[in-house]
């Protein structure tokens, strides 16, 4: 219980998400990640907690942070999987950040938007206080997406891998809150539209974003049960609104 309890000692912000609800932790990870778009390892991504996208769990993401160098560089590092299974050059995975605390309804100077197109090609924007920059290719995020399956998942989908160096971006070696939106697109099914975290959020306006409200520099145990991870929500949740979501059983 006592290591329970200190999984719940994190930097509690009093700012809430602009889009209300969606607030969630910046947990530092424990487990090793190679990026190669799939679950290496059975663990690899069993130290942070999942958030789900859209509005009936068709997409997933977890996000952690690690620093292999005292500080140095502090890796922010992300899982995606999407119940898509098609290859098509209309597929997308987006991310939006920024700084945390503005309402702006456009994205401006510290804002950024990487968009992964096809499976193939990453394009990086930045907010220019009416829209997005022109784009241009990054050289300092690495990414990798597969057909694959995981402990979300039994059936084949795509599974992204991304990270990036935090303090080459706005956000410096502070810490959070930080404005955040994950998108997935599947050009095979145009009807379902893009699924989202937050749901009804889009890439044009911030204050719809959802935000990293906090930091948990404590890792969580390998062998958390799911059991001991609900209660943990359910504690957490009464602390602050959003903070430790469930971890559903319900897979994508």
């Amino acid at each position: 219980m006592t290591l329970a309890l200190s999984m719940l000692m994190v930097t509690v912000e009093t700012a809430s998400a602009p889009a209300p609800g969606y607030d969630i932790v910046e947990q530092w990870g424990s487990q090793t990640v190679t990026i190669d778009g799939k679950w290496t390892t059975a663990d690899e991504w069993h130290d942070t907690l999942v958030q789900y996208a859209g509005t009936s769990q068709k997409g997933l993401f977890e996000y952690k942070v690690t620093s292999p160098d005292n500080y140095v560089t502090i890796n922010m590092q992300f899982l995606l999987e999407f119940s898509d299974n098609t290859n098509d050059a209309g597929d997308r995975w987006q991310f939006c950040f920024g700084p945390g605390g503005e309402t702006a309804t456009a994205p401006t100077t510290g804002d950024n938007k990487f968009e992964i197109e096809g499976h193939t090609t990453i394009k990086k924007y930045a907010g220019s206080g009416t829209g997005w920059s022109s784009p241009s290719s990054p050289t300092d995020v690495t990414w990798k997406d597969s057909l694959s399956t995981s402990p979300q998942n039994s059936a084949t989908h795509y599974v992204l891998e991304l990270t990036f160096d935090k303090m080459v971006y706005a956000w410096g070696s502070g810490y959070p809150p930080y404005l955040i939106r994950i998108a997935m697109y599947d050009a095979s099914n145009p009807t379902q539209g893009w699924v989202s975290w937050p749901p009804t959020s889009t890439d044009a306006n911030p204050s719809g974003w959802g935000q990293i409200a906090s930091v948990n520099m404590d890792p969580i145990p390998e062998n958390l049960t799911v059991g001991l991870m609900l209660t943990l929500s359910a504690v957490a949740v009464a602390l602050s609104s959003g903070y430790f979501r469930k971890l559903p059983k319900t897979k994508i």
